[in-house]
């Protein structure tokens, strides 16, 4: 059975064919027409791209806001292979999990299915994360293209932190945020913001060493071909 295409598989048939098809009609329409065309083509465009967003969220089995019952929602998440829910509920209680994930690849380095581990966080050390990440500015820290000097790459890991409270959301992301080597390279002086982002991040993993539980989960798959971020990992 063939796999439902999306923005993750750029080279999906059924979205090839969609797209000539609109072109072809795009051709021949009255020129009086096309401007209005293009607008509603556009707009199916994005609602594609916000469903892909919804069905990448289902994946990890991420948490809906919920005015109602929820008080905030903290998130750290690294790539795409792990992600750090933190809840907070209205009723003073709490709730929260760690989710990774990796996809099996062919010889061809193409994705198929993906193993998802899914860790709960005990109660008590969601609270105590909470309120330590509260008071060091987790809610409004900034993303790295609002601070100066903050460097950004193409390649390497990036750390996201986000906040949704009141319906509202903040998420700044951060490009290999443990790392001076590229401050050092263009002599810049590394900006209080990473340091803030730092600091949150050595908090966290005083209580759940990030990198350590993705090193176990990996240590447990079977043999096989493994794809997470932009790496290639072959076990056995």
């Amino acid at each position: 059975m063939e796999s439902p295409c999306s923005l993750a598989t750029p080279d999906c048939p059924a979205d090839n064919q969609a797209r000539q098809l609109a072109l072809f009609l795009y051709g021949t329409l009255p020129n009086i027409m096309k401007k209005t065309f293009y607008i509603f083509l556009f707009l199916g465009f994005g609602i594609n791209f916000c469903f892909s967003q919804t069905e990448s969220e289902k994946r990890f089995g991420l948490t809906e806001f919920d005015s109602t019952i929820h008080k905030r929602i903290y998130r750290v998440q690294t790539e795409d292979y792990q992600i750090l829910e933190l809840i907070e509920f209205k009723k003073d209680s709490f709730k929260g999990s760690l989710t990774q994930m990796v996809w099996k690849t062919n010889r061809k380095e193409i994705r198929k299915d993906s193993i998802v581990q899914k860790i709960a966080i005990p109660d008590f050390t969601v609270k105590k994360l909470i309120s330590k990440l509260e008071s060091n500015g987790f809610e409004n820290l900034k993303d790295c293209n609002k601070v100066q000097d903050c460097i950004s790459g193409l390649d390497g890991t990036t750390t996201s932190f986000t906040t949704i409270k009141s319906g509202e959301t903040n998420t700044a992301s951060y490009w290999e945020l443990d790392s001076d080597y590229y401050y050092n390279q263009n002599e810049v002086k590394l900006p209080a913001e990473v340091l803030k982002a730092r600091k949150l991040a050595s908090i966290i993993n005083k209580e759940i060493d990030l990198k350590e539980q993705f090193e176990n989960f990996l240590n447990r798959l079977p043999n096989g071909r493994y794809s997470y971020s932009m790496l290639i990992m072959k076990k056995g």
